[in-house]
């Protein structure tokens, strides 16, 4: 299995750093894109074994940074503060529809990637990002997220109130300590773009295959959001699994020591999904 980094630049001239993955037999293949999450990367915990498992299963991954995710040349630590502290959903779906066009237009791929199979992982914010850009885009065949977020504002009204207030909040990171700044930037495309970034009526336009996987124990996201997010799907094929005993990030952590039986499930799941979807 191959692992290629590859650095390509967003509308804004930002970085967005990936790593295509792929057997060394494989033209032609379907491609999935693999979106993290917030204070997530590409390199974090889960996110290269399943990339690699699918990769081995005959798909072309595609794990990356969003431009603003913090994480610079260095891939495991958040050195890029300044830059975090800017990111915004629309940002993040920008970054994401800059990928995809590379794809079909083939500088990214080209010869490996078959531009009209195209499927989508998220996970947690990745997968309310998802969520969105699949409502707003036919080019992508199938959908897979685990523990999407359904709400965008996940601020309580005494946070939204300092936020105004000093123009910032700051968020612990509770596996570095570190405390991430987040600028009103957020907050302002939050309020600006409520009607585009509405993730619930954003699940109503989807028409492709959707699967949804959540963690029963998910300390992150509760549970009623994936179920939200699932009734309010209207495609003819969709699923929605509680996975039992799971956290919100299926019992890894990062660095991923071992694998979880929830992991191991999810990951199960997924495949099974991407081969009948996808690469049927």
């Amino acid at each position: 299995m191959l692992r290629r980094p590859i650095t390509i630049h967003n509308s804004s001239n930002e970085l967005i750093r990936l790593d295509l993955r792929h057997r060394q037999d494989v033209r032609n293949a379907p491609a999935v894109i693999l979106c993290h999450g917030f204070k997530g990367f590409k390199d974090w915990g889960f996110f290269p074994h399943l990339a690699e498992t699918l990769a081995n299963a005959g798909y072309i991954t595609i794990t990356f940074n969003f431009s603003r995710n913090g994480i610079g040349a260095d891939p495991q630590n958040f050195t890029e503060l300044e830059s975090f502290a800017r990111n915004t959903y629309s940002h993040e779906l920008e970054d994401l529809t800059c990928i995809v066009a590379e794809i079909q237009n083939g500088n990214l791929g080209k010869g490996l990637i078959d531009p009209d199979n195209i499927g989508l992982f998220g996970h947690s914010r990745g997968g309310g990002i998802a969520l969105i850009f699949v409502s707003e885009n036919s080019d992508i065949k199938t959908l897979v997220t685990w523990a999407a977020i359904a709400k965008v504002n996940r601020f309580d009204g005494q946070q939204a109130a300092l936020w105004k207030k000093n123009g910032f909040i700051e968020i612990e990171n509770k596996r570095t300590k570190q405390l991430m700044r987040v600028e009103r930037d957020l907050l302002d495309d939050i309020n600006k773009n409520a009607e585009r970034l509405d993730i619930l009526s954003a699940t109503t336009k989807i028409s492709i295959p959707t699967l949804i996987l959540h963690g029963e124990n998910d300390e992150s996201v509760p549970v009623k959001e994936a179920e939200q997010i699932f009734e309010n799907l209207t495609c003819e094929a969709k699923d929605f699994v509680l996975i039992e005993d799971a956290s919100h990030t299926m019992g890894i952590t990062h660095p991923m020591d071992v694998k979880s039986l929830a992991y191991e499930t999810a990951l199960d799941l997924t495949e099974n999904w991407f081969d009948r979807y996808l690469n049927s």
